[in-house]
């Protein structure tokens, strides 16, 4: 970090014809400077160009606040909640001079200027941005981080600009000099020869438990991008999503493979799809809405799913034919819907609301569950991030 902070100042100094670094560095200071920021600090904020959270601690928090959809209402509301969310936490610098590094505000400024989010000034006017995939291992959808780090740009300068900019994939995959791709495309290309190819999903289903935990988490990261950048996914791509993993199009035989092995991913993948077009984000067809509350009540009330998310329970029982309960699920008491404050966990407490629902008759049968299939480290337990139900440590 220190060589990349140093090599970024040198370039911001370099008085070129053609270098953008220098003259937006020149803007920017003159920016500062016209808030009342000192000339020394103005420029030395202006040469700053790396970001991230807090020193000691990792993520941006969109990887659980784009799950908990039941604390906006729509996606004007959502965008700033979210947006706001991302600034707060990756608004900390790291410049060239490391007496500075981990703090927020301009460094050397005093008053309400010193206060200000230097990265969100950054940010106003982005035009474009740009992330690397080196690997065919690692796509889109393989984790959180493409969303909350490249998405995470997009939806902030969407805040600050009231327009998305441009995102991009720089693909670095196999031998030559590799090529930049519009993320849309690279996002649709990904889904179409892994995600919804059915070659792909017969090596999920040798997985067993496990492939049922990939499907829910390409599910909970493509809902995520459709949170933060909704302008690279499409309404038939989500469509998609119900026809090969809800409907069985390629008739693989999924729902005796969820059945077996994990009915409670499909019903959180589910979960997903409902509250996509419950906010607006996906523009379902009616039928297929009702199919899919039908298809998760079903779930709900043979494997006892419990959601935390009142609002999607109330949305989804909405219209419903009336019956004896919901298994142990109707024995449970109303939760509350979740505040704006719930996005932030109280100091010291590390929890990942990757997968919400969870077995309550399993609950009670901890002692009885499966060992964890790999090493737990004290600082992430693998059992929290990769299981749709509890597991013994």
């Amino acid at each position: 970090m220190k060589q990349l902070a140093k090599a970024v100042q040198l370039a911001a100094r370099a008085a070129e014809t053609d270098n953008p670094l220098f003259e937006n560095s020149h803007v920017m200071a003159a920016r500062l400077i016209q808030q009342g920021i000192p000339e020394a600090a103005a420029v030395k904020a202006a040469e700053t160009r790396m970001f991230s959270s807090e020193s000691g601690k990792y993520g941006t928090g969109l990887d659980d606040a784009t799950l908990a959809t039941d604390t906006w209402k729509g996606k004007a509301e959502g965008d700033r909640k979210l947006a706001d969310l991302y600034l707060s936490r990756m608004q900390f610098a790291y410049g060239a001079d490391e007496e500075d590094w981990g703090k927020q505000g301009v460094a050397g400024a005093t008053g309400k200027a010193a206060q200000m989010n230097l990265y969100a000034e950054h940010l106003k006017g982005t035009e474009g941005a740009v992330l690397s995939r080196t690997s065919n291992l690692y796509g889109m959808l393989t984790t959180d981080d493409p969303f909350q780090y490249l998405g995470g740009i997009g939806l902030a300068v969407r805040r600050l600009d009231g327009k998305a900019p441009e995102l991009y994939i720089s693909n670095l995959r196999g031998s030559g000099s590799g090529k930049v791709e519009g993320a849309d495309a690279f996002l649709a290309k990904e889904l179409a020869t892994r995600n919804f190819h059915p070659g792909y999903i017969k090596g999920l289903i040798d997985e067993g438990y496990a492939g049922t935990l990939q499907v829910l988490d390409s599910m909970n990261n493509f809902s995520g991008w459709t949170m933060v950048a909704r302008e690279i996914v499409r309404d038939d791509q989500w469509q998609e999503f119900v026809d090969v993993y809800v409907r069985d199009k390629h008739q693989l035989g999924l729902k005796e493979w969820f059945e077996a092995k994990n009915p409670h991913a499909l019903a959180q993948t589910i979960e997903r799809m409902i509250e996509a077009a419950r906010q607006g984000y996906w523009q379902a067809d009616p039928k297929v809405l009702a199919e899919l509350k039908e298809r998760y009540r079903d779930l709900a009330q043979r494997h006892d799913v419990v959601t935390d998310n009142k609002v999607f329970k109330d949305f989804v029982d909405d219209g419903a034919k009336p019956t004896a309960g919901f298994g142990l699920a109707a024995l449970l008491p109303a939760t509350r819907p979740q505040q704006a404050a719930d996005l932030a966990p109280p100091p010291g407490f590390r929890h990942r609301r990757r997968y919400r629902a969870w077995s309550l008759s399993a609950s009670k049968k901890n002692s009885k569950l499966p060992r964890c299939p790999s090493p737990c480290s004290a600082s992430h337990c693998c059992c929290s991030r990769h299981s749709a139900a509890p597991h013994a440590r």
